[in-house]
């Protein structure tokens, strides 16, 4: 038995012709699987789509062949090809140069259709797919997927990939740097808002990637997230070096959850000079919250240390354990005096040369950092204990996972990979959109004509 796929094309007059796109044959052998195989499946829509493009673009040349404006033909120059990357395949795409009338206003004599038609080297739909696979696994397996089961091309590789995914990462930062850094508006007219959702909560953590210029160095990577009762949680990453307003990019994240100017927000950071300074002056119902669990840590290693000495020297020892954990008390409840005053005269009783520690100096130098870093970040101490009983969060746990689920699992563990700072940055933005549901949003608005299938899928409308 013999089987014909075809397909019939009409034109706008009524005329109509076909052409064949896949011959099968079936035996009726037992051994014989039914239906149609991958590689099968693959040849018929490498056909389809280059019968279907041939068509459309013989429909846009004709109707595109008269002058715009008086509506007269223009005179051919000549025909060009170019090759145009699908989900189906490379399409050799053939088009006619055209003279421009003289009643068209343009710096150029000729114009080319193909190029009009299509702008771009790669259809839409590709470049989303390419993103979004990149965005969640590597650029080697993004294209082996790709490549089992779409007839996408061999000539599809992981550096045509990570282009991809960074032509889309600076259109994003394009659009970026026309967004606001402060709140618009007067603040007379920001208490005669409607009322506000409930409060917003936003955390910043830090993250390391190992550096490709040299395997022993890593850089620093800025992630965060920003949620409320009422809206669902968003993602942001960047890194340090390269982002040169952090205040936009948090200020069109809140933007897109519905923050208003009149509503109330607590930033959670680990209390580092650059996170302090970039949240401040933000919002004026703000509350900014030093992160509990990184003042807990660094208290923690001070105890290590008293445990050590309390080795060599019992007394002391003792006596520096019971002030580290009046400290820890003090500042759960937001005695921040109280706290530096215990740091202080811990200090006192460890700068002692008589000491026989042997970690005396590296005991010394942490209880010095660990009080410039309360009194650094003082005016971000509240009250712990308060804020812990009626729930309000005190640490940035749940930004934990976010570094985990950014940076983490796609760019540092398991797979051990060694990036450029650019690189990463521009993989921070496409993959925090995917994970925020929003990279289809974005696509709809950058290709208006890119409609939904089944309430997922992207088509294009042609």
């Amino acid at each position: 038995m013999q089987i014909t796929l075809q397909i019939m094309i009409t034109e706008d007059g009524g005329s109509t012709h076909i052409e064949d796109l896949l011959e099968l044959r079936h035996s009726g052998s037992s051994d014989e699987q039914p239906g149609l195989s991958i590689d099968d499946s693959k040849q018929l829509l490498s056909s389809a789509q280059r019968v279907i493009m041939d068509a459309q673009a013989k429909h846009y040349m004709h109707h595109h062949r008269n002058c715009p404006h008086c509506g007269k033909p223009r005179r051919i120059k000549g025909y060009q090809t170019r090759k145009y990357r699908t989900l189906f395949g490379v399409i050799p795409m053939t088009g006619t140069r055209l003279y421009r009338c003289a009643c068209e206003q343009s710096t150029t004599k000729t114009i080319s259709l193909v190029s009009e038609w299509l702008p771009e080297q790669s259809h839409p739909e590709l470049r989303y797919l390419e993103v979004k696979w990149a965005s969640l696994m590597s650029y080697g397996l993004t294209v082996e997927r790709l490549k089992d089961i779409l007839p996408i091309g061999h000539t599809l590789n992981a550096a045509t990939v990570r282009n991809n995914v960074s032509l889309v990462a600076k259109r994003q930062e394009a659009e970026l740097t026309e967004k606001p850094a402060y709140l618009e508006g007067c603040p007379r007219d920001w208490v005669q808002l409607s009322k506000p959702g409930k409060p917003m909560i936003m955390g910043f953590d830090g993250g390391y990637v190992r550096d490709c210029r040299d395997r022993k160095s890593n850089f620093e990577v800025i992630t965060g997230k920003s949620y409320s009762e009422q809206v669902e949680a968003k993602r942001f990453g960047y890194v340090q070096t390269l982002e040169v307003n952090p205040r936009k990019r948090i200020m069109a994240q809140l933007s897109s959850q519905g923050m208003q100017a009149n509503q109330q927000i607590t930033f959670l950071s680990d209390g580092a000079d650059n996170l302090r300074a970039m949240q401040l002056r933000m919002y004026p119902e703000a509350e900014h919250v030093l992160d509990w669990f990184h003042v807990t840590m660094r208290l923690t290693v001070l105890s290590q240390y008293a445990k050590g000495l309390i080795q060599s020297d019992p007394a002391v020892g003792t006596k520096l354990s019971d002030l580290l954990e009046s400290t820890k008390w003090n500042l759960w409840h937001g005695n921040v005096e109280e706290a530096l005053e215990k740091l202080n005269m811990s200090i006192d009783i460890c700068d002692d040369p008589k000491l026989s520690y042997k970690n005396r100096k590296k005991l010394v130098k942490s209880l010095r950092e660990m009080l410039t870093y309360i009194d650094n970040n003082q005016m971000m101490i509240p009250n712990y204990g308060e804020r812990y009983r009626y729930g309000e969060p005190v640490s940035t746990a749940f930004v934990e996972s976010t570094v985990n689920e950014v940076v983490a699992k796609r760019m540092a563990k398991k797979q051990q990979m060694q990036w450029s700072q650019q690189g990463a940055h521009d993989l921070l933005q496409t993959r925090t959109t995917v994970l925020n549901g929003e990279l289809e949003t974005l696509f709809h608005h950058w290709y208006p004509g890119l409609k939904k299938v089944s309430g997922t899928e992207l088509a294009l409308v042609a």
